[in-house]
């Protein structure tokens, strides 16, 4: 690869011409390490990450429809962006709403 400005070479990933710094327009993307990754909901889809919380808070069965909706809505959006990540959480948020949701509609009718 050369710099279309300088003509001078150019690494594939860089971002700017080291000789004359003309931008490449490549663009970098952060490493994050797979354990970090976990811990830090970086590239998650937000509604994912949403799901996940209101799974949990579903033990007070008052949450348990709105994680279902929330976990119902990021699997869709997960579907429309397969670079975004959170699947997992979007899964546990709906098995945990739709157990919820259920037992609360079986107090209800008692």
């Amino acid at each position: 690869m050369f710099c279309r400005k300088c003509g001078n070479p150019v690494e594939p990933r860089a971002a700017a011409c080291p000789s004359c710094g003309t931008p490449t327009g490549v663009v970098q993307t952060p490493q994050v390490d797979n354990g970090l990754a976990m811990l830090v909901p970086i590239g998650r889809a937000p509604l994912a990450i949403a799901a996940g919380y209101l799974g949990i808070f579903s033990l007070f069965m008052i949450f348990a429809p709105l994680s279902l909706l929330v976990s119902i809505l990021a699997l869709r959006q997960l579907r429309q962006n397969p670079e975004l990540k959170g699947k997992g959480r979007a899964i546990f948020g709906l098995v945990m709403g739709l157990v919820f949701t259920l037992s609360l509609v079986g107090l209800l009718l008692r």
